[in-house]
């Protein structure tokens, strides 16, 4: 640590900063990261005037280096041991980080004006291309004509695919309305088409290798329903792949009104349900259009597509009737959704059940990963307590844990619900958002910010891109040394309960992971 004029010291991207941290011994930054992929560190400063740090490579040769301000936001309360939230902090403190409400560095502003006196935190990320010559790198973060941190980065041989390329698949539902809302810009508009770029742009760089796009709306003529307006998912699918979007998800079309019910409705109709023959009317209608605007845009091969959300033992069989039906009409599209249940075969392609509930039913699943169905898995607000996922009060090591833990059951993609559902009021102070008249964990709605030009990311969103390009290493290093990665593995985490709350853990195991790679 150094002291002259400002106090400064560095931290790695796998622990939290929070505004009262302490200062640590660590004064340089030491990166590794792969061609394809980034390394990260944190610094606090104390700093005594308004500052513009820069960053440069010695000869000017280096990867490519971001630098963003870290600002704070607000936990309000802490994650429960059982469901949602809670103030009662005794009954959660053995897995939360620390006790509501409290402020912690998790949104990356891109520095764009000098920082103002005080305390600030930065995040440095290198990220290496593919082209980047393995090596050592060595450069300087400049605070100020006094105050220069030393950066080294080295760059190893081992290579994260590009995106589309892996073997690792991952979806963040998208709300198309709260981009209006948040931006204050009128839906389907100039201004909302290039801020949804910028988020497109995001989600690819988290490895996002769907987009979600918004389900046709229904148009009606005095109660009759004449058919649907796809113009928001032609233009969302025609911009999705400009950016390079590997593949596009149709929006659910369905839904049932209580989780102990047996019927699925059309979105569109809360009285009518698909069993019945009105039902399937509309369904066909639905699937008919969309076929036609898939085949118009070129889209066939590039689609996957939504049916209903988290089908069930009361409704797996009502499901499989909807999954029929799009079959017939939209043939040789997967159909991809989050389950509750191992009873859907034939119905889905992609089985994606929550995090427990794949353990829950693991030898089943794994029975059908061995008759060659396709296996993700996802993370929710349940079931909450000390399980991994991306809530801000829990370590965040396990938001980047959670990937290792798909490459130990072999699973093969990720899904979240939550990339921008802002709920609430003010989502910078109170990240636990309102929902049936609870609260969702801090951060389950959303993992990037509105910023003013688009969305600002998070520590955990980045902790989430690195766990994800960590998953493709580590299926490299299966196809190599099976029984070694999977010992790597388990010494990060052996289930989705029971990882390490130590970022330094998980790095060593990264450490190890690449000299795998490179043997």
């Amino acid at each position: 640590m150094m002291y002259h004029s400002m106090q400064y010291s560095v931290f790695t991207d796998t622990d939290w900063l929070f505004p009262d941290s302490s200062h640590s011994s660590t004064s340089s930054v030491e990166l590794a990261a792969p061609r394809g992929g980034h390394g990260a560190a944190q610094i606090l400063c104390d700093l005594p005037e308004e500052t513009t740090p820069l960053f440069s490579w010695e000869n000017g040769e280096g990867p490519e280096v971001l630098l963003y301000q870290l600002l704070p936001a607000g936990v309000n309360e802490n994650t429960s041991a059982d469901l949602m939230t809670t103030t009662d902090y005794e009954t959660c403190r053995e897995f939360v980080t620390k006790k509501a409400p409290f402020d912690v560095y998790d949104v990356l502003r891109p520095i764009d004006e000098p920082l103002p006196r005080g305390r600030s935190a930065l995040y440095l990320c290198a990220e290496a291309s593919p082209q980047t010559r393995p090596g050592t790198y060595t450069g300087a973060l400049r605070l100020n004509e006094k105050e220069v941190i030393p950066v080294r980065c080295r760059v190893s041989a081992a290579q994260v695919p590009p995106l589309g390329e892996g073997a690792v698949g991952m979806l963040n539902f998208f709300d198309y309305d709260n981009l209006a809302v948040q931006h204050a810009v009128e839906k389907g508009s100039d201004a909302y088409w290039e801020l949804f770029r910028q988020y497109v742009r995001a989600q690819l760089q988290m490895r996002c290798t769907h987009i979600l796009l918004p389900a046709g709306e229904a148009v009606w003529d005095e109660g009759v329903l004449t058919g649907f307006d796809f113009t928001l998912a032609r233009r969302a699918g025609q911009i999705s792949l400009e950016e390079g979007a590997p593949w596009l998800c149709g929006g659910h079309i369905a839904h049932w009104h209580a989780w102990n019910t047996s019927e699925y409705y059309p979105s569109w109709d809360q009285k009518t349900g698909i069993t019945t023959p009105e039902g399937y009317l509309q369904i066909q209608k639905y699937f008919k259009q969309w076929q036609g605007i898939i085949r118009e845009n070129h889209w066939q091969g590039r689609m996957a597509q939504a049916l209903a959300d988290e089908p069930q033992t009361y409704n797996d069989i009502t499901y499989r009737v909807l999954a029929s039906m799009c079959r017939k009409f939209l043939p040789g599209v997967p159909i991809i959704d989050a389950v509750e249940t191992t009873n859907l075969g034939g119905g889905i392609d992609i089985w994606v059940p929550k995090q427990d509930t794949y353990e829950k039913w693991q030898e089943t699943y794994e029975t059908l990963k061995e008759a060659g169905e396709e296996m993700w898995f996802y993370t929710c607000a349940f079931p909450a307590g000390p399980i991994m996922n991306r809530s801000m009060d829990l370590p965040l090591t396990a938001s980047r844990a959670v990937m290792w833990m798909g490459a130990l059951y072999r699973l093969s993609g990720f899904l979240h619900w939550g990339f921008n559902y802002y709920i609430g009021d003010d989502i910078w102070h109170s990240a636990c958002c309102p929902h049936k008249g609870a609260l969702l964990p801090a951060g389950d709605a959303h993992i990037v910010y509105p910023g003013p030009q688009g969305p600002y990311k998070s520590m955990r969103f980045e902790a989430q891109r690195a766990g994800a390009e960590d998953w493709e290493l580590l299926e490299q290093a299966f196809q190599r040394a099976p029984e070694e990665t999977e010992n790597l593995i388990r010494s990060v985490c052996t289930s989705f309960r029971d990882y390490t709350r130590q970022g330094s853990v998980l790095l060593e195991a990264r450490e190890r992971l690449i000299r795998l790679l490179e043997m």
